[in-house]
């Protein structure tokens, strides 16, 4: 999907802050907007599409929080991370209640330039940014990585492991670009969003890939040594 959309870092994208990260290029999350300020900002970016299908509605900038708490009253927004992943609203549901749920994909990587302040009517920030990515562009296949990324899932106790079954699956067919399934095992993978949030932040594919071979190796010798052991399988792992 990411190939055939387009973002433009030319124009200011409207920033959505949570305490933690929750999307990567290439991952989708359903999200709730419940507050005055957001819900004005899914319209917004609904209202941009011009009656077209819902792909084309305005981008929108998983942003987080730089600090965990706040006092007193929310006004204005606090201190932001400068990494966020812009997504694209592709599946929308208005409740009855006035909030928005949506579900979002990530499309890429980019860092907060200069912020714009809720002003006038529009209770939520606008932000220009620029993208992180060291290889924009389509996704590609790279068999070599797939081939390294297969023979550590395919092999050992870490072959039985129920949440690797899409990714045996996506390398099996052979059609699915190797940064999306790069992109899965990060999310699975990444422990804690101090963790989570570098690997937003690393422009270079090539580390994100070989911190999710390292985590794969690591956690294939955890599982292989629990079963040396007559340990019970981890969960999430299926017996014979």
């Amino acid at each position: 999907m990411s190939a055939t959309v387009h973002i433009d870092f030319n124009r200011p994208i409207a920033l959505f802050p949570l305490p933690s990260v929750v999307l990567y290029p290439h991952t989708a999350e359903w999200i709730i907007a419940f507050e005055p300020r957001y819900r004005q900002m899914v319209e917004d970016c609904l209202r941009a599409r011009e009656g077209g299908p819902v792909l084309d509605a305005a981008p929108i900038a998983m942003a987080t929080y730089a600090g965990r708490s706040w006092d007193g009253e929310r006004i204005g927004e606090p201190a932001l991370r400068p990494a966020a992943c812009v997504a694209k609203i592709v599946e929308h549901r208005a409740l009855p209640d006035g909030r928005h749920q949506m579900l979002l994909h990530g499309f890429a990587r980019a860092r907060i330039q200069t912020v714009a302040e809720p002003d006038g009517r529009r209770l939520y920030r606008l932000a220009r940014l620029e993208p992180i990515d060291h290889r924009p562009g389509a996704a590609r296949r790279l068999p070599g990585l797939e081939a390294e990324i297969g023979g550590l899932i395919g092999s050992g106790e870490l072959s039985r492991w129920k949440l690797l079954e899409p990714v045996r699956g996506w390398i099996k067919r052979g059609n699915v670009p190797t940064a999306f399934i790069v992109e899965q095992l990060l999310m699975l993978l990444s422990r804690g969003d101090s963790q989570r949030y570098r690997l937003l932040e690393e422009p270079s594919g090539r580390v994100r890939a070989r911190f999710a071979l390292s985590e794969l190796a690591h956690l294939r010798a955890l599982l292989d040594g629990a079963a040396g052991r007559g340990l019970a399988p981890a969960r999430g792992v299926t017996g014979n």
